[in-house]
């Protein structure tokens, strides 16, 4: 009653030949294992030379930015306990765990302008022009700002 329609497409191959296709399906497997363990131990290595740079410059003194957002001053660091205190403000500390300290802020060196000139910014151009006394540039302005509102 019932008809397979199928028997004739599942037959086997005969020969117990040479499978192509399963061969590389292998392959591929193999070299998507082999470049996840690869990456895994180049991720592993970075943040083991991060770990080992930060502490070598973690000491009291130096200005840190913790996991939770915390930033403070290191006061001392026991590395028996694996503890550090942090001076959050003046007379505010905190105790936390070495771990914990996620990065190591680097002072910025700002160069100050010996003059206001380079708080004005550099695209616009300087209210004062140097030829003109400062009557005359107030003149200059006046003027400008009531051509501006008629």
């Amino acid at each position: 009653m019932f008809v397979n329609v199928f028997a004739n497409n599942t037959a086997q191959p005969q020969g117990g030949g040479f499978d192509f296709m399963t061969l590389a399906l292998f392959v591929i497997f193999g070299l998507l294992i082999f470049m996840m363990f690869r990456k895994q131990k180049k991720v592993r290595a970075q943040m083991q030379e991060k770990a080992q740079t930060m502490q070598e410059k973690l000491r009291a003194g130096t200005q840190v930015m913790t996991q939770f957002g915390l930033f403070g001053t290191v006061v001392s660091v026991d590395r028996d306990e694996n503890k550090a205190v942090i001076e959050l403000s003046p007379g505010n500390t905190a105790t936390v765990h070495l771990q914990a300290v996620s990065e190591i802020i680097e002072p910025q060196d700002a160069a100050v302008p010996d003059d206001a000139s380079a708080l004005a910014g550099g695209d616009e151009p300087s209210v004062f022009r140097e030829e003109e006394s400062s009557d005359d540039a107030l003149k200059r302005l006046n003027e400008e700002q009531n051509k501006d509102n008629k």
